[in-house]
């Protein structure tokens, strides 16, 4: 089955596998001579639809689509464009691979522009979290620790997110973690950081409940990611949606209750990246991964002591416990002593040492 991308098309746009052209408006059914759209995967992106599609090898790509509405706003088009620079130009694991940007020319002489990028197997955090429970400390910091990096590789190439959430984040099969998104992505110039010090700032992108409050405002600089971070693993380490926690009253995150086992090291760390004020969060990735290494070493250090300190009480208790059977030893010997000492003063059992018999002497 090939599926037709036209947004005016009228039919259902399924084609058979043979077809070049929609049947029904006769649009173009091989996208850029080379992929064919397999099934719609989600028509609720912020800028536009996803599909499947498959490359000549029939090796399965994911195609995003922006939507044609937006072709006359420039500025929507260039962050459309910047997704696709930006994973071109970054090889990272822990990033979608981009296989084509594509112009896919339609019947009324409209264009489509379409990114081909690599199919990511597996599902976002919103939806892993819906089914698991809350994470462990010890996984949370684990998994902060890979988006950090993945994170710290997208700012050195001189970008910031601005969009990080639970569902921004797929996790493969294998464990890894992968940051998608990038439509939302922006660089970290001297021009944009000027802007933003200037009156109007800069195009509003929001994501209610974890975008930082200064971005909320048209003013995102890089730490606004690090507050975006810290309100996805509090969604994570809770299982709870930040504004549900949210104390309107003293503008607050109560979140502490829903996760009780987390340490006061790491809850810490976590109101340090949703602090309101960029400034009092971490200045930059490097600082938020020695943190962690810095917290994963209490943690051992502190479950070394106590490991050590139970092992103490054990081995106490094993010398008392030695202790006490050698004295019940020497108190059953004593008891035996005695009451041998007994038997033989009464008689009872003949004396180890022979009496003599008394001679009566005849006169």
């Amino acid at each position: 089955m090939r599926v037709c991308i036209n947004p005016d098309c009228n039919g259902d746009r399924q084609n058979p596998d043979t077809a070049e052209f929609c049947l029904q408006c006769k649009c173009e059914l091989i996208i850029d001579g080379t992929y064919t759209v397999k099934k719609l995967l989600s028509d609720k992106s912020g800028f536009g639809t996803i599909y499947e599609v498959e490359d000549l090898h029939q090796q399965p790509k994911v195609l995003k689509i922006l939507s044609h509405e937006f072709n006359n706003q420039p500025k929507i088009v260039s962050l459309f464009q910047q997704e696709a620079f930006l994973l071109g130009k970054i090889d990272s694991a822990g990033l979608p691979k981009i296989a084509a940007y594509i112009h896919h020319n339609l019947p009324n002489k409209k264009m489509l522009h379409g990114i081909v990028m690599e199919k990511i197997e597996g599902i976002n955090l919103y939806e892993w979290i819906r089914s698991h429970n809350p994470l462990t400390e010890k996984m949370a910091i684990a998994w902060m620790r890979q988006i950090t990096k993945i994170l710290k590789v997208v700012h050195q190439n001189g970008y910031f997110h601005r969009d990080i959430k639970p569902s921004n984040i797929m996790i493969r099969p294998s464990g890894q973690l992968v940051l998608i998104d990038f439509g939302t992505a922006r660089e970290a110039s001297y021009t944009y950081l000027a802007k933003v010090g200037s009156v109007g700032g800069i195009t509003q992108i929001t994501s209610a409940g974890y975008t930082s409050p200064e971005q909320e405002r048209g003013f995102a600089v890089p730490q606004s990611d690090f507050y975006a971070l810290g309100m996805t693993f509090l969604h994570l380490v809770t299982g709870k949606y930040p504004l549900d926690m949210h104390d309107s009253h003293t503008n607050t995150y109560t979140w502490r209750d829903f996760a009780p086992k987390i340490s006061e090291d790491f809850a810490k760390f976590l109101e340090q990246l949703i602090a309101p004020r960029p400034v009092d969060r971490p200045s930059d990735c490097e600082m938020i991964l020695h943190t962690l290494d810095e917290i994963d070493r209490l943690q051992k250090e502190r479950q070394t002591k106590r490991q050590q300190e139970a092992q103490q009480k054990i081995n106490q208790q094993e010398q008392q416990l030695n202790f006490n059977k050698v004295w019940l030893g020497i108190a059953f010997i004593l008891v035996g002593l005695t009451t041998y000492a007994i038997a033989i003063f009464y008689r009872i059992l003949p004396s180890p040492i022979p009496l003599a018999t008394p001679t009566v002497q005849t006169k």
